[in-house]
């Protein structure tokens, strides 16, 4: 089995570090939930794993360079965005300062950091990883699928966004193979709440907020 990751390290408190990437996720979190964040690790991916992300890159590039003029950013970055995605935590990840990842099957993070995102499940109606602009939106995916959960976590992810097809409703059957990621959600100020994107090795989970509910 391909190993995607290799560690994750837990981020000390007061260190800088966690409570910039704490205060990202309570920027956009209702008060209630931003209290209860019981740690950050960060993701320490393998070698293999960003030349897989770059890779993705380098392919969003060149399929924008056939339509020239009409996606400028996909040709200067592959249109990279920082996005969230929820999961659940089933084993002691992130607790008492553990590190080590479980094999659990209903362990959702884990199965994500050992393995990769996965565009062969659907979730949310889509086929493809789905992505939030927001914390709290990562949460309540996750909520609304699993009333039960008692821990759950919160990915910030590096993702290359492509070509984006909007709106989601128009796709039929197949999606054009130009196309990179899907809207499945705008806000009232047009703003991408909710993204799927087609390609799992376009999203690069970089640190894992842990809540407790």
């Amino acid at each position: 089995i391909y190993m995607y990751i290799f560690a994750v390290v837990q981020l000390e408190r007061d260190g800088s570090s966690c409570k910039i990437i704490q205060q990202i996720c309570k920027d956009n979190l209702i008060e209630s939930k931003a209290s209860q964040i019981e740690c950050v690790l960060r993701v320490q991916n393998k070698q293999e794993t960003f030349a897989c992300f770059e890779e993705s890159r380098g392919m969003v590039r060149t399929k924008a360079e056939r339509l020239q003029n009409e996606h400028p950013r996909c040709m200067v970055d592959g249109n990279e965005l920082l996005r969230f995605h929820g999961t659940t935590i089933a084993c002691s990840l992130g607790l008492n300062g553990s590190s080590t990842l479980c094999t659990l099957e209903q362990c959702g993070v884990c199965q994500i950091l050992r393995h990769g995102f996965s565009a062969n499940k659907e979730f949310h109606g889509a086929l493809g990883v789905y992505t939030t602009s927001t914390s709290e939106k990562a949460i309540d995916s996750i909520c609304s699928s699993n009333k039960s959960v008692r821990r759950m976590c919160v990915m910030l992810c590096r993702v290359i966004a492509g070509r984006i097809h909007n709106p989601l409703q128009e796709i039929k059957e197949m999606v054009e193979p130009e196309f990179d990621s899907l809207v499945k959600k705008m806000s009232d100020q047009s703003e991408i709440e909710e993204l799927i994107v087609l390609n799992p090795r376009a999203v690069l989970p970089c640190f894992l907020v842990m809540y407790n509910f």
